[in-house]
């Protein structure tokens, strides 16, 4: 049968290769035989295949194993077989028939059949579910199991050539569909309609479905993952919106903030600070620097302009995952290397308590970062039905 390794969405192509030298040297230096991998993210990633279902149906597992010498296995409900026959680069490619075969008793036998029922096998442990793992360790008590959770995450952290041109491609699909979006709208449109616009705009623009949606107007904007309303937009109000579309496998996350026209001298004052706090932040990243630096650099910007750090982090690694590691948090000693994918998006609130929001995405590179949305968000606060223009 002829494989097809390319993702296809709406014109995106994207070929997941799992970084496996790095995944081997995981093996090696966890002194491990086998690696399991069952969280959606981790199983999408070794098996290059990506199952829907596996966040929507958690019942519906599937493993992706990869051994000390090289063998790889896959293990899926039989439903998802043919897709992941066709997307994966596994070539042995096991199903299970649903309702009539537990999961876990197929990864069983199949660790058996492998040689494996007595190995030392690294588990994403965060993720499998208590009495899955009972059973498991039933079935194969001379095993032992170790978490490689974050083992694994930690390899997805930095990106492969193509995951970056895709991430750039699908974060720049979504900023240009935010700015046309709110180009168009106009003072009294309701949040639901500004929201229609911008989602009917990513999906014009190649998006495959919704990861997260949060936008709100006037007194709302506090509310930091809240659902756009029926209330329509006042005059001389504050606008704040983080949104993210999938496209595959992967997906976007963008946030801005807006005036509904008539900004005040403190919303002017506060936006351009906020915009500042984001750019002397991604201007201090680079190989070397640790992830928590980088947050104390944001928090004394913040610091420097009066204003408050709001939330316990300013941003993340992305990627299949929307938070990945690292978190660009307190205390994070994570250090930054080239194709590491970060979203920086510091919040902070003006007096009146209104929230302001910006993100954007960058690559790490060799002397720094690439900026990998269209740019950053204006110096001046924009307002709704202003067009644009983008980089």
């Amino acid at each position: 049968m002829r494989r097809i390794t390319q993702l296809q969405y709406n014109g995106f192509d994207m070929d997941i290769r799992p970084n496996l030298p790095a995944l081997q040297a995981l093996i090696a230096r966890k002194n491990i035989d086998a690696l399991v991998c069952m969280s959606p993210e981790n199983f999408t990633y070794l098996a290059g295949a990506y199952i829907t279902t596996l966040k929507t149906i958690r019942p519906r597992q599937a493993f992706a194993i990869l051994t000390r010498r090289g063998s790889a296995r896959a293990i899926v409900c039989g439903i998802e077989q043919a897709l992941v026959r066709v997307e994966s680069w596994m070539e042995d490619v096991l199903p299970y028939t649903e309702f009539r075969d537990d999961p876990i008793d197929c990864l069983a036998e199949t660790l058996r059949e492998m040689g494996l029922a007595s190995a030392s096998i690294g588990f994403d442990m965060e993720y499998v579910p208590a009495a899955a793992f009972a059973r498991l360790t039933a079935l194969l008590p001379q095993a032992q199991f170790i978490d490689t959770t974050e083992a694994v995450a930690a390899v997805r952290a930095i990106k492969s050539y193509a995951e970056v041109a895709w991430l750039e491609k699908t974060t720049r699909q979504t900023h240009r569909a935010i700015v046309e979006a709110l180009a168009e709208s106009r003072l009294g449109d309701t949040d639901q309609l500004i929201a229609n616009r911008i989602i009917k705009r990513m999906f014009d623009w190649g998006a495959s479905g919704v990861q997260h949606f949060h936008l709100a107007s006037g007194p709302r904007t506090p509310q930091i993952h809240n659902a756009p309303s029926p209330d329509a937009t006042r005059i001389c109000e504050i606008l704040r919106l983080d949104i993210g579309g999938t496209y595959g496998a992967y997906a976007s996350d963008v946030a801005r903030t807006y005036s509904t026209g008539e900004p005040s001298p403190m919303h002017r004052e506060v936006y351009r600070a906020l915009c500042e706090v984001q750019a002397t932040t991604i201007a201090s990243m680079r190989p070397g620097v640790t992830a928590g630096e980088v947050f104390e650099t944001c928090r004394a910007a913040f610091a420097d302009r009066g204003l408050p750090c709001t939330l316990p982090h300013v941003g993340h690694s992305f990627g299949i995952e929307a938070h990945e590691s690292p978190m660009i948090r307190p205390g994070e000693d994570t250090v930054l290397v080239p194709g590491m994918v970060i979203n920086i998006e510091p919040l902070t609130k003006d007096e009146d308590g209104n929230l302001y929001h910006t993100e954007d995405l960058v690559v790490v590179t060799e002397d720094g970062t690439r900026l990998l949305t269209h740019g950053l968000a204006p110096r001046d606060i924009p307002v709704l039905g202003q067009a644009l223009t983008l980089a």
